[in-house]
């Protein structure tokens, strides 16, 4: 029964950690794709583009840049 929770503890630790660092790269690339618009006066299709992020996060970043 131990070993089960020990296991339980260290799968929540695991997904918490990867969830981290999803935030983390998404983070990231937002903050790349606004200097490249700003500095090389790139559109946001360009600049995705360019730094090679999957569509997937494309579609999550881009409402943040729709305003």
């Amino acid at each position: 029964m131990c070993d089960y929770a020990n296991y339980l503890e260290r799968k929540a630790r695991n997904e918490g950690i990867n969830q981290g660092k999803k935030i983390e790269r998404k983070e990231k690339n937002i903050e790349y794709v606004r200097k490249l618009m700003e500095r090389l006066q790139m559109s946001f299709k360009e600049a995705g583009c360019l730094l090679e992020i999957p569509e997937k996060e494309i579609k999550e970043i881009e409402k943040y840049f729709q305003s």
